[in-house]
């Protein structure tokens, strides 16, 4: 039985579908549905029923998909032993924070390593997606969260979708035309140079007019839209609070991948690999 036939196994036990458990092992569906097949094959049972609602665990399914995840759990604390038992990893940690991802929202992460690893230290550097790239690529940073695809020299971990929408100043609604034409003639705030907002801005609305002013932060786009000085997509997660004069549209929805990064020439780095093992922890 191989580790990754496992891990394909609890990956489609959770996600019901072969080609997002495939994303989230940055792997192809016939890939995965090769390891499930091999790993039937050689238990001798059916796991998944495959119907139109996607793969649905069978009673045996079901039955092993708790110890396979146990069995995943205790691989990764064996092999984490192993490497660092009789040397305690010291040093620094410098991770790039991406504005969208505040540091409570990886709190778990945080509170695992320190816990793990009282003798390194950790410094959250908040940027935004291309900056933490150049930043990781040149050494500065040991890892960070970005979004969207990243390129070969990095080594990538999918955290999970986030969902991007758009807010308007309030002010532009006095009049009859709809929240899509409003945008499409209105002035927008840029985010940063090659961020993936600003991309996906371009590709929704090819002709939009972006403003004088920019910024990678959220809120600081947020404070600028209630000024009247523009449009912005901004992470649904910062929408618990607005302010009164800024109206937040749906009409421009997307998703946007979120991912964990590091270089991969820098795998096997007994502090890289130690960070991995506990983001990899985080998603599952």
């Amino acid at each position: 039985m191989e580790f990754y036939h496992l891990k394909s196994f609890v990956a489609v036990a959770k996600a019901q579908n072969l080609t997002k458990a495939a994303k989230q092992l940055h792997t192809t569906p016939p890939a995965v549905s090769a390891h499930i097949k091999a790993l039937e094959q050689e238990l001798n049972v059916t796991l998944f029923e495959r119907t139109s609602k996607g793969m649905l665990l069978t009673p045996h399914g079901l039955a092993l998909q708790d110890k396979a995840q146990t069995t995943l759990n205790s691989a990764r604390d064996f092999i984490q032993s192993a490497a660092f038992t009789d040397s305690p990893l010291t040093g620094q940690l410098k991770l790039g924070l991406n504005l969208s991802i505040r540091a409570q929202q990886c709190q778990g992460l945080l509170e695992q390593l320190q816990c793990a690893f009282p003798k390194v230290s950790i410094s959250l550097n908040p940027s935004n997606s291309t900056e933490i790239l150049k930043s990781i690529e040149s050494g500065q940073l040991d890892g960070g969260y970005v979004f969207g695809p990243s390129g070969n020299e990095f080594s990538a971990k999918f955290i999970t979708n986030r969902k991007i929408t758009t807010v308007m100043p309030k002010a532009w609604m006095n009049t009859q035309e709809s929240d899509f034409q409003l945008l499409e003639k209105g002035t927008w705030i840029g985010m940063s140079e090659d961020c993936p907002f600003d991309n996906e801005l371009v590709t929704r609305l090819p002709n939009a007019k972006i403003s004088h002013f920019s910024s990678c932060d959220e809120r600081t786009r947020i404070d600028l839209v209630s000024q009247g000085l523009g449009a912005s997509f901004i992470d649904e997660c910062e929408l618990l609070v607005l302010p009164d004069n800024v109206h937040q549209t749906n009409v421009l929805d997307f998703t946007l991948p979120l991912f964990f990064v590091v270089l991969a020439s820098r795998q096997a780095e007994p502090l890289i690999q130690a960070l991995l093992n506990h983001v990899e922890m985080q998603i599952e």
